[in-house]
């Protein structure tokens, strides 16, 4: 971590405990808002093959979003979603692939990631954006999903299901309350704060933390999903996934990595030729 982040990190620590000495409610919901901001601001030169897209954008609850296609006019689609503090450019690789299988290809930047507008961004907001997407375009055949991605198309799938999609989980968010207690650990803020925090996000949204978990959902769908998370993966902890994996769901086929961790899993050559080949095999049998 670089001293420029680390000196960030300790002035809103500092501010956090200092506002909870007076109120732990006011305390919660600042520590809430720093909890769904994306700080880091990745990649911003274009790869050479989002130079050949055509932009677009849409707006969401006021919010201008911004995206990405290719072959538009083809008669199956993929979306790409990305995960949190990361963009679509990040995707590069499975572009020219998927084109190349006859897929029309579209990418966003989620809000407040990339081009898009916003401060803060939330899984039921990705979600949203998902269906506001499909709204204009029509329903996606897949989704390749990555870390918040993937709780964000998750929720979007529960709310909005569309059976026939095949959906791709890279290292994908699994649990919303293992993430808030990583982020109350990493900031110091003890069990009390964590509560606040989950009776702040119960109050807006009338469900709590543990409700946005993948693991509640993928029994509700019967979509075909591809799994694939790496057992060293310090962000999104295979430890979530393993009971899911134990109940050994009939369409979920999961594959574990070594040593690719949270971020290097959806860059990794056997790991895009996967998941491209996934999605091949439904147009093997639609021709079949």
């Amino acid at each position: 971590m670089k001293r420029a982040q680390q000196i960030i990190i300790f002035l809103l620590r500092a501010k956090i405990h200092f506002v909870a000495a007076f109120s732990k409610k006011k305390a919660a919901s600042m520590a809430f808002e720093i909890f769904c901001t994306p700080f880091q601001k990745p990649r911003p030169v274009a790869p050479p093959i989002f130079k050949k897209s055509e932009e677009f954008s849409i707006s969401v609850n006021g919010f201008r979003i911004w995206g990405y296609k290719w072959n538009e006019n083809a008669s199956s689609k993929i979306l790409i979603v990305h995960g949190f503090e990361s963009r679509a450019y990040n995707f590069d690789r499975y572009v020219t692939p998927l084109v190349k299988k006859g897929y029309a290809v579209y990418a966003m930047d989620a809000k407040a990631h990339g081009k898009s507008e916003g401060k803060t961004i939330t899984a039921p907001e990705t979600a949203e954006m998902i269906k506001v997407l499909e709204d204009l375009v029509g329903r996606f055949d897949g989704y390749i999903c990555h870390s918040f991605g993937g709780i964000s198309v998750a929720i979007h799938q529960e709310l909005y299901n569309h059976p026939p999609a095949r959906l791709v989980f890279l290292a994908p968010a699994t649990e919303t309350s293992t993430a808030l207690e990583k982020f109350c650990s990493f900031f110091r803020l003890g069990k009390a704060l964590q509560e606040e925090m989950d009776n702040l996000i119960f109050e807006r949204a009338g469900v709590r933390a543990a409700h946005y978990s993948i693991k509640r959902i993928i029994p509700k769908i019967s979509n075909p999903v591809l799994w694939i998370h790496d057992e060293n993966d310090d962000i999104t902890p295979l430890s979530d996934v393993k009971p899911l994996i134990d109940s050994k769901p009939e369409h979920v086929e999961f594959l574990i990595t070594k040593g690719l961790g949270h971020r290097k899993i959806y860059k990794e050559n056997q790991v895009q030729k996967k998941v491209i080949d996934f999605f091949h095999t439904k147009t093997d049998e639609k021709n079949n």
